[in-house]
């Protein structure tokens, strides 16, 4: 069986101080090892080599384990600096709440992979990092290793259309080119006219005499400014002549005009448009949403629920009906044949795990079962639906009490700091059904009144 240790990276050794450690000088070194990993630490030693360290690890199966540094290398990828022991400690914890995820994480897609990083870091914000050499200037390192193709970022867009994530900060806004997205553009000022790009600035002079308005080029002569129209020879400003407010010329056109056109190129595709025909992309950092969270817990809180098969006697859901329909039968017949029908219904099963933690909310939820199990008789019977309900039938009951038995149970596991568990209780009596109730009518009733 493979060791668990905390994999440290350096050129030292380090295992006669850190029994729990097993130090490697390359990942080379880690992969023929047989060290099942609790977490990553990078030793300042090896900075050189971090990254294509930290790389391969986030491409691994080892994705979603913590890496920590000696030092702060300015790595997004990472989980922050630490000393080993503090790592040690963080990994310990971090594999306590991977363990208690039902499903493996072997063969998850991009997008699980992405949730499950989130879930295993407490309120985790990833930041864009701005990267000249990407086509967008900006890119989020974790999502860049766990995405199957770099370029393609569709699947983390539909994470976020489906509340999974959600975009939290806004860090940047972006102009991209319209025809291949890309953010490498500059920009060119042209001609009106032609969209030449030889322009330069240059005055216009204009003829009092003639009304003639040409680039002051064409009025100079040796003996001063002459008009080229009318021959005016023009002495004084003001009086014989002016300048425009012109302040460009067209060396290819000659058209005169007051500003340049300006026109963005693409240096990927070499598009060329108006800048208002950009696209714009914002980017912003990305939390992990509460929806997103219960999506994930999903098999946690079934998981969670299933810990009340443990001691009760229960049946399936068809077969409960079965027996409920029976007794109703039976009571109509024989008025003596009493029985309660009862529905609970946890309400906050995805707040107590995100509050408490997976294991704290297995302990929260074994004991609040094997309390209920200790009130319960032995002919009581017990049905879990999927919906996070649990019926039980009283057989031989007529009295009211055991509503007020389960609600001390719960008030008294109330813990004093943070959430405690809600449900809503609801019972019917035999005494107050009708001559056309049935199984299935009784529990509409109850659902209806518990919602």
């Amino acid at each position: 069986m493979a060791v668990s240790k905390l994999v440290v990276f350096s050129n030292q050794s380090i295992s006669n101080i850190c029994e729990s450690c097993a130090v490697f000088d390359s990942w080379l070194s880690f992969l023929n090892a047989n060290i099942d990993p609790i977490g990553f630490f990078i030793l300042a030693d090896l900075k050189k080599d971090y990254h294509n360290i930290v790389q391969s690890i986030r491409k691994s199966s080892f994705f979603y384990q913590f890496i920590f540094t000696e030092e702060d290398f300015g790595d997004k990828r990472v989980d922050g600096v630490a000393t080993i022991n503090e790592a040690i400690e963080k990994c310990k914890l971090m594999q306590e709440k991977k363990v208690k995820l039902k499903f493996s994480l072997d063969s998850l897609s991009q997008s699980e992979k992405l949730l499950v990083y989130f879930f295993l870091r407490d309120n985790l914000e990833l930041f864009p990092e701005f990267n000249p050499q990407s086509p967008k200037l900006y890119t989020y390192p974790v999502i860049k290793c766990l995405s199957k193709d770099e370029n393609n970022t569709e699947w983390l867009s539909e994470l976020i259309r489906k509340n999974l994530l959600a975009f939290k900060t806004l860090v940047d806004r972006v102009r991209l080119c319209n025809k291949c997205g890309s953010a490498h553009l500059y920009f060119i000022d042209v001609c009106p006219n032609c969209k030449s790009i030889d322009i330069k600035k240059s005055r216009a002079v204009h003829c009092f005499s003639c009304g003639y308005v040409a680039n002051e080029s064409e009025f100079q002569t040796p003996q001063g400014l002459i008009c080229p129209k009318c021959s005016s020879r023009l002495r004084h400003i003001g009086v014989d002549y002016d300048f425009t407010t012109t302040q460009f010329a067209c060396n290819s056109c000659g058209f005169l005009f007051e500003e340049p056109l300006v026109l963005y190129r693409c240096m990927e595709c070499g598009e060329q448009d108006l800048p208002e025909k950009l696209n714009t992309q914002e980017f912003y950092s990305i939390e992990m949403t509460l929806f997103g969270m219960e999506w994930l817990l999903k098999e946690q809180k079934e998981m969670l629920f299933s810990i009340f098969k443990v001691g009760f006697k229960n049946v399936d859901l068809d077969y409960f009906k079965f027996l409920v329909d029976w007794f109703i039968s039976i009571y109509k017949r024989e008025k003596c044949f009493a029985f309660g029908l009862l529905i609970m219904k946890f309400n906050n099963i995805d707040e107590i795990v995100k509050f408490y933690g997976m294991s704290n909310a297995i302990e929260i939820f074994e004991e609040f079962s094997r309390r209920i199990n200790e009130m319960l008789r032995e002919t009581d019977i017990v049905c879990k639906d999927d919906d996070f309900k649990i019926w039980i039938f009283l057989p031989a009951t007529s009295k009211k009490g055991i509503e007020n038995r389960l609600k001390t149970i719960i008030d008294n596991m109330q813990p004093q700091n943070g959430p405690g568990i809600k449900i809503n209780i609801q019972i019917i009596y035999s005494s107050s059904i009708e001559t056309t109730d049935t199984a299935e009518s009784l529990m509409s009733k109850l659902e209806f009144t518990n919602d």
